[in-house]
């Protein structure tokens, strides 16, 4: 059986926002730093392979992409504290 890809589901913009709609620059390019260390890893692998035998492409690449990785959580974080701040201040002026 084939499933149907359902594109309305899925959207780059959402991917890169925070929860009130603006464009993150962190989450823009926590996305960006993170393919481009996915690219440099596996080119990485293929100079293991064939080219060099060295791995600092490798290593180098595998910590390039946990600093996307800090940055999606950085927005992910950043959202969580001011929908708490939101919540307090809405709570305090009732």
């Amino acid at each position: 059986m084939k499933k149907i890809l359902n594109l309305n589901k899925f959207s780059f913009a959402q991917m890169t926002s925070n929860s009130d709609g603006k464009t993150s620059a962190s989450g823009t390019m926590g996305v960006l730093v993170c393919a481009i260390g996915t690219l440099c890893f596996l080119i990485g692998c293929l100079d293991k392979v064939f080219i060099n035998k060295d791995i600092d492409i490798i290593t180098q690449s595998i910590i390039f992409v946990g600093i996307g990785a800090g940055l999606l959580g950085l927005r992910k974080t950043t959202a969580e504290l001011n929908n708490n701040k939101i919540q307090e201040d809405e709570s305090r002026g009732q």
